[in-house]
């Protein structure tokens, strides 16, 4: 299976009955915290529009503009920003909750998308390798490599995808809480597929090979 639209789920995040012998190992959701971070930048965007209305704010009051005009400007440049933020946090809110990441022992499953739902099958052979990044906060992302014959879509698989990689394109599953325990669970699915030889860095980004690539196993 590909990318497909979906209407009813008969198991959530999946788009039909798991057939016999597969079994689901693991499911789970971007924090709203990590996507309005790291999807939206909304911290980076408060500071930014702090910094610029307070500039502003000050270079009128230096050129001698009186108070009330330089509370004016502030006040509609303030709501203005407070609403563009609120917007932001709202959209996090919806694509957080909309985006369901399934893992069973045979593929993985993305569910995503506000407007127009959809969902990516892609099947555990075709990943040659996961990239693991834990963050400050305590959540992380795995970065997927599927096979060089799998064909993915960006624009689709949008925000579940790394910016800077856009070709070939390569899954990311955003803001995942424990996700070194997600990482020994790919790993170990993985491993009832094909051999996984595991190393480790004083960073944290732990990895494991899977075949020419490498799989994080926390």
């Amino acid at each position: 299976m590909g990318m497909m639209e979906y209407e009813g789920e008969p198991v959530e995040g999946l788009p039909e009955q798991l057939p016999d012998g597969e079994s689901m190992v693991w499911q789970g959701r971007p924090t709203v915290a990590a996507m309005a971070k790291r999807v939206f930048f909304v911290p980076h965007l408060a500071v930014y529009f702090g910094l610029l209305i307070s500039g502003h704010t000050i270079y009128r009051l230096m050129e001698g503009v009186s108070l009330a005009q330089v509370m004016g400007t502030l006040v509609w440049q303030a709501g203005l920003a407070v609403t563009v933020l609120v917007l932001l946090l709202w959209l996090s809110r919806s694509y957080a909750r909309s985006v369901l990441y399934t893992l069973t022992s045979e593929r993985l499953v993305i569910r995503s998308g506000v407007a127009l739902p959809m969902m990516v099958n892609i099947p555990i052979e075709q990943i040659t390798a996961a990239d693991l990044c834990v963050y400050r906060d305590g959540t992380g992302d795995i970065l997927l490599r599927p096979s060089a014959d799998r064909k993915l879509y960006w624009v689709l698989l949008w925000p579940n995808v790394s910016a800077w990689y856009s070709r070939p394109v390569r899954p990311l599953l955003r803001g995942l809480e424990n996700p070194e325990s997600v990482a020994r669970a790919f790993a170990s699915v993985a491993s009832a597929h094909f051999p996984v030889a595991s190393t480790s860095s004083i960073d944290r980004h732990d990895t494991a090979a899977i075949g020419s690539g490498a799989i994080p196993v926390g």
